[in-house]
């Protein structure tokens, strides 16, 4: 890895491989056109192409097959400040108020997506390393003149966004190319191998979408998810990464296969956990329930060998959601602070 990170080949900088004024719509894997249909939750598009009974080879080749997640970081960002444009102004404030929600729903499970997902190459790495940065608390250096100063809850909030998007400790993040003597280009000159903030339009100004888009976004929010069947989907997935990883220590014969089952089947328990933690509900809703009981399931989870990342994630994503909970039906959905083991 450490090779792969000091190999460069000198070529004019470019901004984006992507268009960056393309349509706000997370990826969901449709490589045709994404302004046809419905918009559908990011995270149940990678899922649900798996069952909950799975094979092995379907496991397998679902571990093998790892998403954009330089596309879906730059998703998560571009959905979160167009959820924040939306919000400030519009002639239908109740139409208004339901496409900023999904927006920055739509904006969290796309994050939820990158940091879940575990990092196999330098490419993973970036995107976590890239997003980390925006957000919520992430935690930057004080002024040397200035005494360091953090809330506990801040502190918390801080801490387990730092964890849920640790590229892992191989992974190096290699400085960019400086500009020779000769080069031009230099007021576009790229900072970072991976910025998020060259490859998405700035914040605020004016909204992007228009009132068509608008209403589109805003019945995203339709597609509420059963959150019962995401509860028993988290529990069978987990029993499932359980019972593969002990049969490939017992087993005698190369485990590679069950390994790589096990990792995949942890990877869907915890996006469907996220999705749970992500979509609010209602006060005394069976939604609200799931989630309380989802936070003992995810404690539960913190004597056992799951990645620290994933475990991070659905802490992140609990404080995360509050906010657009609030903004959707204030007073009236659950807001949940749970009491975390502190394992992460």
């Amino acid at each position: 890895m450490a090779a792969r990170a000091m190999t460069h080949v000198r070529t004019k900088p470019k901004m984006t491989e992507h268009d960056p004024q393309r349509p706000i719509t997370p990826h969901d894997g449709d490589a045709h056109d994404r302004r046809i249909g419905p918009i559908r939750d990011p995270l149940a598009s990678i899922s649900e192409a798996i069952g909950d009974d799975p094979t092995i080879a379907e496991l397998v080749a679902l571990r093998a097959s790892a998403p954009d997640l330089k596309e879906a970081a730059r998703d998560a960002k571009r959905c979160a400040d167009e959820g924040t444009r939306v919000q400030l102004g519009g002639p239908h404030p109740h139409i208004v108020c339901n496409a900023s929600v999904a927006l920055k729903l739509a904006g969290l499970s796309c994050a939820a997506l990158v940091a879940i997902w575990p990092s196999d190459s330098l490419q993973e790495a970036e995107a976590k390393l890239a997003l980390a940065e925006h957000g919520g608390p992430y935690g930057a250096d004080t002024d040397r003149d200035t005494a360091a100063m953090l809330e506990p809850d801040t502190a918390i909030r801080i801490r387990h966004k730092r964890a849920a998007f640790d590229p892992g400790s191989l992974m190096l993040q290699p400085g960019p190319v400086a500009p020779t003597s000769g080069d031009r280009g230099l007021a576009t000159w790229p900072l970072k191998r991976f910025d998020l903030v060259d490859l998405t339009p700035q914040s605020g100004g004016e909204v992007l979408l228009s009132s068509r888009q608008i209403a589109r976004w805003g019945a995203f929010l339709t597609a509420e998810p059963d959150f019962e069947k995401l509860e028993a989907r988290v529990e069978t997935m987990i029993t499932t990464a359980d019972r593969l990883k002990a049969l490939a220590r017992q087993t005698i014969e190369d485990a590679t296969h069950l390994r790589r089952a096990s990792e995949a089947a942890l990877i869907l328990a915890y996006l469907a956990a996220a999705q749970i933690a992500i979509w609010p509900a209602f006060k005394g809703s069976t939604g609200a329930a799931v989630k309380q009981r989802l936070v003992k399931i995810i404690n539960d989870r913190a004597s056992r060998n799951d990645p620290l990342p994933m475990q991070a994630t659905i802490r992140h994503l609990y404080s995360e959601a509050i906010w657009p909970a609030k903004q959707w039906r204030y007073g009236v959905t659950i807001e949940l602070e749970p009491d975390w083991l502190p394992i992460v």
